[in-house]
């Protein structure tokens, strides 16, 4: 199309001075031309259509339409919806809601924090601990002697009985001294001359010890952490009866002095040598 243009462009130049031999190409084209756009002049006529298209349209669509799309829609989205997502919804959520929380809070906080009371350390001396027999009633021994029963007990002499019998004071059992009577109340001695008159014994019990009135601490002397002169201490009673028991009833009475000269007995009852002699 723009090679036909510039020849119809440069017609008139070379008519003035090749008509002759152009002239018949001319005719050609231009009847070429007006069997294709049915038109008499159409290379004329196809210049104005092109300035048509081009400056008219164009400027309206880029100028009109694109102004009313940015200026009129965006302005009312913006300004319209935004204030009101903002202003109105979020003021209630956060001002009332967090208002109560608040206060709840302050309420709790304002009460007063109970202080724990500490458990304190009661210091004794080994003396001011109260002493004590204990004769648990799940053994024979010990129901007899509480009156819960009143048959005799066979026994022998020479022979150590292991009683469900306790004594609990402030002082290690190497402490105490412990003394039985195994005689008769007529009798001051109740085996033979070729006997022994038995003893009894203390065997400590650390499982039983109460520390609830101790202190533990690092002692310097002892290069060890012990516990400070107020354990509560109990030991079991071990009792071996003489050799050459002479034969009789007899109730055995247990004595245990402790350093400051202090005296605790307990009485077993209905015990009996079943021989003269071993």
């Amino acid at each position: 199309m723009k090679l036909n243009l510039k020849i119809f462009l440069l017609l008139p130049l070379v008519l003035i001075s090749c008509q002759s031999y152009f002239e018949p190409i001319i005719n050609e084209a231009a009847e070429k031309a007006v069997k294709e756009y049915g038109n008499s002049n159409p290379l004329a006529e196809r210049v104005l259509e092109v300035e048509k298209i081009v400056e008219v349209p164009v400027e309206k669509i880029v100028e009109v339409q694109v102004e009313k799309i940015v200026e009129v829609p965006v302005e009312k989205i913006v300004e319209v919806q935004v204030e009101k997502i903002v202003e109105v919804p979020v003021e209630k959520i956060v001002e009332v809601p967090v208002e109560k929380i608040v206060e709840v809070y302050v309420e709790v906080d304002t009460l007063p924090t109970p202080t724990p009371t500490p458990t304190p350390i009661i210091k004794k001396s080994k003396s001011e601990i109260d002493q004590f027999f204990e004769c648990k009633e799940i053994d024979e021994y010990c129901l007899v002697a509480l009156g819960k029963k009143n048959n005799d007990l066979i026994v022998t002499g020479n022979t150590s009985y292991e009683i469900e019998l306790y004594f609990t004071s402030g002082y290690d059992p190497s402490e105490l001294i412990v003394s039985v009577d195994f005689c008769y109340p007529i009798l001051t001695k109740c085996w033979n001359d070729s006997g022994n008159d038995g003893y009894g014994s203390l065997i400590a019990q650390p499982y039983l010890n109460d520390y609830k009135h101790a202190e533990e601490k690092w002692v310097p002397a002892l290069g060890r952490l012990t516990w400070d002169g107020t354990v509560i201490k109990t030991s079991k009673i071990i009792l071996v009866t003489p050799k050459g028991y002479v034969f009789r009833k007899f109730d055995p009475l247990i004595t245990i002095s402790d350093p400051e000269g202090k005296v605790n007995t307990y009485n077993l009852k209905n015990w009996k040598v079943d021989s003269l002699t071993d």
